[in-house]
């Protein structure tokens, strides 16, 4: 680690004969690079920097150092496109991957495109380290994977100062600008900046620092033709470095603010240039409150010193403790305030937009099946049977079958985490029959993957009780490394024996139902329940899969099948016996 040190060193403060010898010893410095630990795009900017100002052409220093890192980008490559090439059982040949390996990347200012229909998934999204609201928000808007990506600086990122300008501010107005930690700042005419052309490059390398250089997020002077201040109130800066890079992007995205640009600050957070263009101090204080109100309604604190018109942010084009402060994006979002709010209005709701049919070129995978020929998650599934025949245990009995991907009535289940949501008996009782089935069924009843919470006496709305439900599943995703597919309710009226659910209006089926859309749009999760035969026709109605258990007439304990689905065939009339604890096929 030494030597790649000091190679890092030599490199970065010698001078070089030859554009040849150059190269050579960018590759060493590079492969030092990696060897310390550095990013690529680190690399780039301290390494490639220099290179380039010593007169190497960019997109050799590119291919350079692509060569230097090729080792590990390879390894990665092959890591991460494993599990793609075992599914479609192909992999890219070593003449591509080297190909891939050097073939330079071309970086230009991302202008925002309409958000995309293809969804995130949740897989990325929590390697983001997203929170529960904030997928919640980015799932319902459906960003882009694309999008959360923070791109790298241009090739030419030392001008990112008047490209921000030149898009921000009127040629004959004044800005302030300042290296960070110190008292005084400098003012100067944008026209003085934009014009600077190459050399602005050698003025940004003079601000460079440790603290990096801020710049006044408004004009400190209007230009000749100014006939007010509203100048003064054209922008305003929000940020949340606490949130990370990826997912403060998100939300900007997310929320369709009107961003005039978005910088990276070279630390840990993404400043979003809102644009504001009030009239007046007192317009902008309005507008600046109605904004901050709804991000922080959203999860997104900002802190109130933002406010402030005066406020100085970062300024791109410099190095901050050696790492590039850089310009990502100008003209994301809503084209103006007035237009944002409005959207703001109508659709940050919290409830699904309208989709549009040419959103998706092919019809997407179908969920996955939790009981083959009767049931997918997302789904609801109700079983019907005479009062007293032994519902709650079949209940159990196909919970615990789903737990082990054992059949349940002759089918075939997928292996899945199973919450049983118990309303009607003890604790003891419950688990007492659990270990009775599992006992008949050389099943271990004692198994992680089966779930339960007892709500008997609970005295719970139906919405607060979908609710609760959801709060614990995605708590135990997040805390406890369970992802329960498949909720049980038993029995489904006894969500309406309490006080609480006594005293609402409206017809009982058709709040049992809304709680049950409620737990599957919170979670995704396919809900089980049962209810004695005709008690409840609207949720047999409403059922994606219904089973129905009819006496044999004559018969005690036999039972014909009728099964009635959605998605899949109506299955064929067959019968079934009841010998405690199951039902037989």
């Amino acid at each position: 680690m030494e030597n790649a040190k000091k190679t890092i060193n030599l490199f970065l403060k010698n001078k070089f004969n030859s554009v040849n010898e150059l190269k050579a010893e960018l590759y060493k410095a590079g492969v030092a690079a990696m060897e310390e630990g550095w990013t690529f795009m680190d690399a780039s900017f301290q390494l490639g920097g220099k290179a380039r100002d010593d007169g190497m052409d960019g997109e050799e220093v590119e291919q350079t150092l692509r060569r230097a890192f090729s080792a590990e980008k390879r390894t990665s490559e092959r890591t991460e496109e494993a599990p793609a090439a075992t599914a479609q059982n192909a992999a890219p040949s070593a003449e591509n991957a080297s190909q891939a390996a050097s073939t330079p990347q071309t970086v230009a200012m991302p202008i925002i495109n309409p958000l995309s229909a293809s969804m995130i998934s949740m897989e990325q999204m929590l390697a983001m380290g997203l929170d529960t609201q904030s997928l919640e928000l980015l799932q319902n808007f459906k960003i882009d994977p694309e999008a959360l990506s923070i791109p790298w600086p241009a090739a030419d990122w030392r001008k990112d100062l008047a490209k921000l300008l030149e898009a921000t501010f009127d040629p004959d107005e004044t800005i302030a600008f300042k290296v960070s930690n110190t008292p005084d700042s400098t003012e100067e005419l944008v026209s003085n900046i934009i014009g600077q052309d190459d050399s602005i490059k050698k003025i940004m390398k003079s601000l460079d620092s440790p603290e990096g250089a801020l710049l006044c997020i408004n004009a400190t002077k209007g230009g000749d033709d100014a006939s007010d201040e509203s100048w003064r109130y054209r922008y305003v800066v929000v940020d949340n470095p606490k949130m990370s890079l990826a997912k403060q992007l998100a939300y900007y995205k997310a929320l369709n603010l009107p961003c005039a640009a978005l910088v990276n600050t070279g630390a840990n957070s993404v400043q979003a240039w809102i644009k504001i263009f009030a009239n007046d101090e007192e317009e902008y204080n309005e507008r600046v409150d109605f904004l901050f109100k709804t991000l922080d309604s959203q999860g997104f604190k900002v802190d109130q010193s933002n406010s402030n018109p005066h406020m100085m942010v970062r300024m791109p084009g410099v190095l901050r403790g050696g790492k590039q402060q850089y310009l990502i994006g100008l003209e994301q979002g809503a084209k103006n305030f007035k237009e944002w709010r409005e959207w703001v209005e109508y659709s940050l709701d919290g409830k699904p937009l309208i989709e549009l049919a040419s959103d998706t070129e092919e019809a997407p995978k179908k969920d996955q099946t939790i009981v083959e020929n009767m049931l997918r998650a997302g789904e609801f599934f109700l079983f019907t049977a005479p009062p007293k025949s032994g519902k709650s245990l079949a209940l159990m009995d196909l919970g615990l079958s789903i737990c082990y991907g054992e059949d349940w009535f002759g089918n075939p289940t997928s292996s899945s985490d199973v919450l049983f949501i118990n309303f009607e008996l003890t604790k003891s009782v419950f688990l007492n029959r659990l270990y009775l089935l599992g006992a008949k069924r050389n099943l271990n009843a004692s198994t992680p993957k089966f779930g339960f919470l007892n709500l008997r006496g609970t005295a719970l709305s139906p919405i607060e009780t979908a609710q609760l439900i959801a709060k614990r599943i995605q708590g135990a995703k997040k805390l406890e490394n369970h992802d329960y597919r498949v909720v049980v309710i038993d029995p489904i009226s006894a969500v309406l024996h309490n006080p609480k659910s006594t005293r609402l209006n409206g017809a009982p089926h058709q709040i049992l139902m809304q709680m049950i859309d409620t737990i599957i749009a919170l979670t995704g999760c396919a809900v089980v329940s049962s209810c004695n035969l005709d008690e409840y026709p609207y949720l047999e109605s409403r059922a994606d899969s219904v089973i129905k258990l009819l006496p044999v007439e004559g018969s005690l304990n036999l039972y014909q099948i009728n099964g009635n689905f959605r998605e899949f065939p109506k299955t064929l009339a067959r019968e079934c016996s009841w010998i405690y604890p199951r039902f037989l096929v």
